[in-house]
């Protein structure tokens, strides 16, 4: 990318001196501001673009013990929390907003094997109280990992490393572009003086921006010593509309299937 990128700074700085320094605060800002999800929503990465749908269903169903219950970490609105519950016993869908898990719930009526619950992955020791009550789980994340520091990132992993006990299997999705967080918002549409809506409504909240998670960073936070690579490779997850009005989006992604070793 050019240097241009660096224009974009000084509207990212502004919104950033009106934004809470809390990430969990900074997620419930963004959440309360939420009215509309799915395709022509206001939330960037809730498409309902089957291509996407289907590709990670085929991939848990094969690696997924069937038996188990799932944890969807950072289940936002419960797009995903709801196809698992139609093909796993029992789905806990977890957010570190409340105004997240309010509107899961409301988009959810009806469907008896899920709940939701507020709690934050990046805190140590927060799925304790759910795998005491749960035992081993599966766990599913999409997009969390690429928007935590690496403390943070690090004690998630830890915390999802503990839900899986003996059988479970982790699935993890997250964006992978080349370059720093200003590539990535160039690449989805930024420019000096324009952030698309979906992601300026992001941007506002004070919501970290993304980086990079690859193979690499699979390779560094998921050592072979602790941690077997059951599949991994490059996919795409599809984001609302930025540089057109109704074309859906393709992010260049990385997923990794992956259960405990020891």
């Amino acid at each position: 990318m050019s240097f241009q990128k660096y224009l974009l700074l000084p509207q990212l700085l502004s919104y950033a001196a009106r934004a809470p320094r809390d990430p969990a605060k900074a997620w419930d800002r963004f959440w309360s501001g939420i009215r509309r999800t799915g395709n022509g929503g206001e939330v960037l990465w809730d498409t309902e673009d089957i291509r996407e749908i289907e590709e990670v269903m085929n991939r848990v169903a094969a690696h997924f013990a069937p038996d188990l219950p799932v944890i969807d970490i950072g289940c936002g609105n419960g797009r995903f929390t709801r196809l698992l519950a139609a093909r796993f016993p029992r789905v806990v869908g977890l957010d570190v907003s409340s105004h997240a898990i309010d509107k899961a719930w409301e988009e959810s009526a009806g469907i008896t094997n899920l709940s939701f619950h507020v709690a934050d992955v990046s805190m140590p020791y927060a799925l304790r109280w759910l795998t005491d009550e749960l035992g081993g789980t599966n766990v599913f994340m999409r997009g969390v990992l690429h928007v935590l520091d690496p403390p943070r990132r690090a004690v998630a992993i830890e915390n999802m490393r503990g839900a899986l006990a003996a059988r479970g299997v982790l699935y993890l999705s997250e964006s992978s572009i080349d370059g720093d967080p200003l590539d990535h918002m160039v690449l989805q549409g930024a420019t000096p003086t324009y952030l698309p809506e979906p992601m300026r409504k992001v941007v506002a909240a004070g919501v970290r921006p993304p980086s990079r998670f690859g193979d690499a960073e699979v390779r560094e936070y998921f050592p072979s010593a602790a941690w077997e690579i059951l599949e991994s490779g490059p996919t795409v997850m599809y984001t609302l509309p930025l540089r057109t009005r109704d074309e859906i989006e393709a992010l260049p992604s990385y997923f990794a299937l992956a259960r405990r070793r020891g």
